[in-house]
């Protein structure tokens, strides 16, 4: 049965929910990968968030669906690389947020689930169905049941597709309708700011399910 989540940063000035959420309407999974690793690192909430195995827990759904009630001009935005991935963060308290493309018109919603209701998230969303980039993870991995890649882009790859082609890229809050730019300006490592490019391969996808 699908639900309303409510999300929050640590010292809640950035609030806003999760609608009509569950497991048949987005994916769960845990992320081994080093960039995710890196992020939550950088924001010093590794012990927060990580697990034993150095693996976040992500909630990947429609980006329509994510709605921000406050705290908006509190939002900052980081590529850890080249590749166009933008990591969300409330700057007021360094909570992890949301991983999105670099631009609204690639609508690509993952949402770290240390954000969202502790009490219910995992009553709402269900178990993860299945860990992702383990060759990252640490420790011994060989029991967890994992999910592969290309399973995951393509069940990304629908909702991106459902997106565009309904018009709902542009009811996400993190990226202005108008054109898609993100509503906080990215940084980078190196401290400079400005869009990065968008990733071919993710792109590669789309186009040729067009």
């Amino acid at each position: 049965m699908a639900e309303d989540l409510r999300l929050s940063c640590i010292c809640g000035k950035v609030r806003g929910r999760l609608r009509d959420v569950g497991p048949g309407k987005g994916d769960r999974y845990v992320c081994h990968c080093d960039d995710c690793q890196a992020f939550v690192r950088r924001l010093g909430r590794a012990e927060e968030v990580l697990d034993a195995h150095a693996g976040t827990s992500v909630y990947q759904t429609r980006v329509a669906k994510l709605v921000l009630d406050s705290g908006v001009d509190q939002l900052a935005a980081i590529h850890l690389t080249d590749k166009a991935t933008l990591r969300w963060y409330a700057r007021c308290c360094q909570t992890p947020l949301f991983n999105t493309m670099g631009s609204g018109k690639q609508p690509f919603l993952s949402v770290l689930t240390f954000a969202l209701d502790e009490d219910r998230r995992d009553e709402t969303l269900g178990p993860p169905s299945g860990h992702v980039f383990t060759k990252f993870a640490e420790g011994d991995v060989g029991n967890v049941p994992t999910t592969a890649t290309p399973v995951m882009i393509y069940r990304a790859l629908k909702r991106i597709l459902a997106d565009r082609l309904s018009g709902d890229w542009k009811r996400s809050p993190l990226f202005d309708p108008a054109d898609g730019r993100p509503v906080a300006t990215p940084e980078r490592l190196d401290g400079t700011s400005g869009q990065a490019p968008a990733d071919a391969n993710m792109l590669a996808h789309i186009e040729k399910r067009r």
